[in-house]
């Protein structure tokens, strides 16, 4: 569905629609091991910011930026694209900031340390409340710089509304800035997904005027250089900082025996907070494309389009409803179809008990009907403290496949855990707006 991004102040109220290339992702690997296993095994729509305080100018190798602070203007602004970083990477960077990623991002930053640390440092979005100093040079001198990160209902008419039916903010940053112990100024931070493959970030900064002639445009211009500076490796950091370090022990996987038909069952198990059952079994049949899928794991998802398209989207899978995907497992792309199965007709790789289920087939297109079908099984639950769901997931795959990579399965337990712990992130505010109405 479009998604409405507001790019201007509230005063100047100018919202721009965003259907708008994929994070170029490096791997040591990057090809379709289907083609490979069947050969040798066994044989934006254009960025829409032309807001009326900035214009966008990107270039493909670096992030370009147009900067206004004009006697005459209320505000300092600058807008600019991140080409290859993903918006999650941003959510992700307010509340986990560090000096070694801030003197990292330029050479004119000094120092930096929170005065008041992010409650939430483990959730994407921003933490109302927090505090960081920072000494930064501009001007031929050192500045202090003291930014607050605000109550996200202090920006509620200048920001997409989807921002308030889930935990924290997606798409901005408000803060107060201090510069040299000036007046405050307020700040404001937006960005959305971009692109063909939605793989970069456009982002828009707007600074309110500040008692000292210059400050607010001098921050604007510094924290464009932060973001900027960190550009080339924030995806690195968010990947093996976030989605490695935290998302994947907030559950377990274990990988079962080979048994006589050369198949090998995955299972995995994990608590997943922030979402309820019903949300859980509307995603199966709202996927929709590729936008959305980049959503459920911005690094590992790639590309999302269904070959048969739902007949009844409702809470219940649809039989015979199939995705085509694109996915990292691991290091390896695979291209797959994943189509919803009937537990009447094929037998699930787990037994169902009375908890709602997702089953389906999920096979490589060039493989479909020349191995025996490779399944999955999500079933879920209430988890015990009623604040999200219990997943159970069981994967039954051939065992050939770790002709191509040994560590096939062991992958595909930690991709399964990266991609259901975003849920939270998302899937409240899709289910709230597009199902509840709100």
């Amino acid at each position: 569905m479009p998604h409405r991004f507001a790019l201007n102040t509230a005063r100047r109220a100018a919202l721009a629609l965003v259907r708008t290339s994929s994070f170029a992702r490096s791997h040591a690997s990057n090809f379709d091991p289907a083609h490979t296993l069947l050969a040798g095994a066994v044989s934006a729509l254009p960025l829409l910011t032309a807001g009326l305080l900035s214009a966008v100018a990107t270039a493909p190798a670096q992030a370009a930026t147009t900067s206004t602070a004009a006697p005459s203007s209320p505000v300092a602004s600058a807008s600019f694209t991140l080409t290859g970083v993903r918006p999650e990477a941003l959510s992700w960077l307010w509340d986990n900031l560090d000096e070694s990623l801030f003197m990292r991002a330029s050479a004119n930053h000094q120092a930096f340390r929170w005065v008041n640390a992010p409650a939430t440092p483990e959730h994407l979005g921003y933490s109302a409340g927090a505090r960081y100093e920072a000494t930064v040079a501009w001007g031929g001198a050192s500045h202090r710089v003291e930014l607050t990160h605000l109550d996200p209902a202090t920006v509620r008419t200048r920001v997409a509304s989807d921002n308030y039916l889930g935990s924290k903010p997606y798409s901005f940053l408000a803060a107060s800035v201090s510069v040299d112990h000036g007046s405050p100024f307020t700040v404001l931070v937006q960005y959305r997904a971009t692109g063909s493959g939605f793989g970069d970030t456009a982002v828009q900064i707007e600074a309110s005027p500040s008692a000292q002639a210059g400050q607010s445009a001098a921050w604007v211009k510094h924290f464009s250089e932060l973001l900027q500076g960190l550009r080339p490796t924030v995806m690195t950091e968010l990947d093996q900082r976030y989605f490695n370090a935290v998302l994947k022990t907030r559950g377990f996987y274990r990988v079962g025996q080979v048994d006589s038909k050369w198949m090998v069952p995955l299972n995995v198990v994990q608590e997943i907070k922030g979402i309820d059952s019903d949300m859980l079994r509307w995603w199966w049949d709202h996927i929709g494309n590729t936008e959305r899928y980049r959503l459920w794991q911005p690094i590992d998802h790639v590309t999302f389009e269904w070959t048969v398209e739902p007949n009844s989207p409702d809470l219940q899978y649809d039989v015979g409803a199939t995705q085509k995907v694109k996915e990292y497992v691991g290091k390896s792309a695979w291209t797959l179809l994943i189509t919803g199965a009937d537990p009447k007709v094929k037998t699930p790789p787990a037994p169902l008990g009375t908890d709602p289920f997702f089953f389906a087939t999920a096979n490589p297109p060039i493989l479909n009907g020349v191995f025996p079908d490779n399944t999955l099984l999500h079933s879920w639950k209430p988890n015990a403290t009623g604040d999200g769901v219990v997943l159970t997931s069981t994967f039954l795959n051939t065992a050939l496949v770790r002709v191509l990579n040994p560590r096939f399965f062991e992958d595909l337990g930690s991709h399964a855990l990266r991609e259901f712990q975003m849920l939270p992130y998302f899937l409240p505010r899709l289910y709230r707006r597009e199902q509840l109405g709100e």
